[in-house]
């Protein structure tokens, strides 16, 4: 095992080599030096708000990205009232939705430095946690081994997707003892668990606890230009490359005065799907169609008879937008990504349109079983649109079942804060 870990180690250290300039440069300039810093474990004093001996534990919890982040803000705000929190991430949008969320909080958000022992004993003895616990599937194999010896280590929302599942099985010798480092592992679904034991996970420690993205608190957000667009709105949200076009193609067709908000997954491809709605625009005839993006509507915006389409070029607002939607439409599953999250439209009692490829999220499997989201390809989008858009007794049932399965299945978060309470004060 021990060599297994060393070859792992040098192997990471030379993508780290070959990827830091560019990993560098694509961010701006303003975060380059933090990120740099921050990623071989230098954190500066004056920018921590946990307070030196401060009489209050540390947990240190790490989250990969946005949806992450969203899924563990309801655990993360009430372990502050006892617990001071490191929350680390590795992308740079989930860097500033963290930021945003817990900006009143005693949360200091960090990134994750890399995967090698200087920077995780630097991160440690700085930050100094009691307690250390990463989120869904994010396996860091020398973050597990230096936390495992003197700290409990908890997986937290646990899941094994299919692709993951059969990839770490063909490194089994390596991924087994990696597991059972865990402390307590808690899954979202019993088929997540049955994938963890047969990965050689211990299953005296895996509890499932649920899914925390179902115990999602969103923000109402009262938007000024929400009564002044036609509705039905249909909102679009966190879509991939190519998806664009095909919802496009299809609300183009309905040939109504209603509005579609597209809010792209990555804020890096604004651009081009502007230049993409601007020329699908400006190909058609005969059509009256506003465009704008969200952060340019003007203030005295009043539309009735036009349709309208909105380009949504900002980030940690998306949970929000579902509220003003009267159809939800999931992205990154129209193309095999696997499906982004459908749970803040069902929160805000929204009937869901999503692609056929939605693994990422296997409850959606009793959502169409119980006619609470339908799903659709790029051949039958137009008419189940065009379905929701005439028929509003339709929306309020799909939503309303979407929104009982929702509350359902929440309570995953108390669940996970009794297990954490087993293992520190």
């Amino acid at each position: 095992m021990q060599t297994a870990f060393l070859i792992y180690s040098f192997l990471y250290l030379i993508s780290i080599l070959i990827l830091l300039p560019k990993e560098y440069l694509k961010r701006p300039s303003s975060i380059r030096n933090r990120w740099l810093k921050e990623k071989f474990g230098f954190f500066k004093d004056n920018n921590t708000k946990i307070v030196k001996n401060s009489q209050k534990l540390t947990i240190w919890i790490h989250a990969v990205s946005v949806g992450e982040v969203i899924a563990v803000s309801n655990l993360i705000k009430k372990l502050t009232s006892k617990y001071d929190i490191v929350l680390s991430t590795i992308t740079d949008t989930g860097q500033k939705v963290a930021r945003d969320r817990f900006k009143d909080c005693s949360v200091n958000v960090i990134y994750m430095p890399f995967d090698i022992p200087y920077a995780i004993n630097k991160t440690l003895k700085h930050f100094n946690p009691s307690f250390v616990m990463l989120t869904e599937t994010e396996l860091w194999p020398n973050l597990m081994r230096i936390v495992s010896q003197n700290l409990p280590l908890m997986l937290i929302n646990g899941r094994l997707s299919e692709k993951s599942y059969k990839g770490y099985g063909k490194i089994k010798f390596f991924i087994k003892p990696l597991l059972n480092k865990f402390s307590i592992i808690c899954v979202q679904e019993d088929g997540y668990r049955e994938r963890f034991i047969n990965l050689g996970a211990d299953q005296s420690k895996i509890y499932v606890t649920g899914n925390m993205k179902f115990d999602i608190e969103l923000e109402k957000i009262v938007f000024t230009w929400e009564d002044r667009i036609p509705h039905p709105v249909i909102v679009a949200g966190s879509t991939h490359e190519s998806e664009e076009e095909i919802i496009l193609d299809a609300f183009l067709k309905l040939n109504m005065p209603v509005s579609l908000l597209i809010a792209p997954r990555h804020p890096e491809r604004f651009e081009n799907v502007e230049g993409l709605i601007k020329r699908k625009i400006k190909s058609l005839a005969n059509y009256n169609i506003f465009f704008s993006r969200l952060s340019g509507l003007p203030s005295d915006l009043n539309l009735s008879s036009s349709a309208c389409i909105i380009l949504v070029d900002q980030m940690g607002i998306l949970g929000s937008l579902y509220r003003v939607s009267d159809i939800a439409i999931i992205g990154g599953s129209f193309i095999p990504h696997g499906g982004q999250n459908p749970l803040e439209p069902a929160y805000w009692q929204k009937p869901i349109i999503c692609g056929p490829h939605m693994h990422n999220f296997p409850f959606i499997e009793q959502f169409l079983t119980e006619k609470a989201c339908l799903m659709a390809d790029e051949n039958s989008l137009l008419n189940i649109m065009k379905e929701l858009v005439k028929n509003a007794e339709l929306r309020e049932l799909i939503g309303d079942k979407a929104y009982q399965l929702f509350l359902a299945k929440s309570g995953a978060t108390e669940k996970t804060i009794k297990l954490i309470q087993t293992l520190i004060p």
